[in-house]
């Protein structure tokens, strides 16, 4: 049985991560809420040193929103990956 097979296809993937702008959009509104409000929050504590947010006594939001923001991202990734395996695995059978 053959698997990974969107790794020989990197042009689907290109496709599939275009096409999936709705699904982006749907996961940034649960993540970050309907109208983005959440998201600058969530990129100020991405972008600043832990350290930082740690003498500023906010280490816990500062992880809270890295985490949020990193688990968006792999579900992103996830759902092309997904979506790209099983449209290979159609053509090829």
């Amino acid at each position: 049985m053959n698997s990974l097979l969107f790794l020989n296809d990197p042009i689907t993937v290109f496709f599939i991560a275009i096409l999936s702008w709705p699904v982006y959009k749907c996961l940034a509104k649960v993540f970050f809420g309907e109208q983005y409000e959440k998201l600058g929050q969530v990129i100020k504590y991405v972008i600043q040193w832990d350290w930082t947010s740690a003498k500023q006594g906010k280490y816990w939001e500062d992880w809270d929103a890295s985490l949020k923001f990193n688990v968006f991202i792999v579900m992103c990734i996830g759902w092309v990956i997904a979506v790209s395996e099983l449209i290979c695995r159609y053509k090829l059978g």
